[in-house]
């Protein structure tokens, strides 16, 4: 069964209730939840087996339309901890009723302490809420996921006092791994500052702005472009020879292919929803380093 969008309060909490009348905890695993997949991935770094960690957005779906499953909300339910990014529409129309009858449930916002940036993605979703001007992407930016971890590992570390030594651990090994993602990114793309790139999607905010790049989005306050703004797009691209287009595995293609057949660009595939975060940023480096 799975929950499809709007909600109704009504309809929510009925769901959260009969999930309360027959919870029942998953094994000996402890359970926490997460927004997004690259969540799930700091944290099995920093915890290993020890938790089950239950995923709000599986793969293949986006944080703009998702819907979630009743054995989700269950997980949710059942969690010790919640690590939101903050900002995301779905955080606010799904966590807050479960929140509301597990006050227990505790809340790490990621987005706390981070120097948020306005951005062109202004999604009118479904229940006609925004991102504020707010942009949510923080996980494009290596030195905001050194936040993030450190993050997880102190509400970890709190919260399984009896496993902090084993957390520690692992947060060494992953701090390690993602000073080494950002040394990477230091040597590529600082000489990179000034370069433009075109994305379908405008996911990429953070790790431009601590490097100096411009990227410039193919949808339309995150609606599909119409004529007059692919248009604009196409001139813009042409003036400042933009060759690359980067477009989520999430979102229609056709509009990106449209754009690169008429300015001879590149269409180039990324995932920043993909849950190997090193792996997927190591890639997305690399070709910022080889192509802008």
């Amino acid at each position: 069964m799975r929950i499809n969008q709007p909600y109704t309060i009504i309809g929510l909490l009925c769901v959260i209730l009969s999930i309360q009348a027959c919870k029942e905890k998953s094994g000996n695993k402890q359970t926490v939840s997460v927004s997004i997949l690259p969540q799930k991935y700091l944290v099995e770094k920093i915890a290993g087996d020890y938790l089950q960690v239950n995923v709000m957005i599986p793969p293949g779906m986006s944080p703009e339309t998702c819907d979630l499953s009743t054995e989700q909300l269950k997980k949710l339910y059942d969690s010790d901890i919640c690590f939101t990014i903050g900002h995301l529409p779905f955080e606010l129309t799904h966590l807050a009723p479960v929140v509301k009858q597990r006050k227990d449930i505790r809340i790490i916002n990621h987005s706390e302490g981070i120097k948020l940036l306005s951005g062109s993605c202004g999604h009118q979703h479904h229940n006609g809420h925004e991102h504020s001007g707010v942009d949510p992407h923080i996980w494009s930016s290596p030195r905001y996921v050194a936040q993030m971890a450190q993050q997880i590992f102190k509400a970890l570390s709190e919260q399984y006092p009896t496993q902090k030594e084993k957390f520690e651990e692992g947060y060494k090994t992953l701090s390690k791994e993602i000073e080494t993602v950002k040394e990477k990114a230091d040597s590529a793309l600082n000489e990179k500052r000034g370069s433009m790139f075109l994305i379908y999607h405008p996911a990429l905010t953070y790790l431009a702005d601590d490097y100096g790049l411009q990227q410039v989005a193919i949808e339309n306050e995150g609606k599909e472009p119409n004529p007059a703004h692919l248009k604009h797009i196409i001139d813009l691209a042409k003036e400042k020879n933009i060759r690359i287009i980067f477009i989520q595995s999430q979102f229609d293609k056709n509009n990106a292919l449209s754009v690169a057949k008429e300015i001879g660009g590149e269409v180039i595939p990324i995932d920043p929803l993909a849950e190997n975060w090193t792996e997927e940023i190591n890639k997305l480096i690399k070709v910022l380093q080889e192509k802008l």
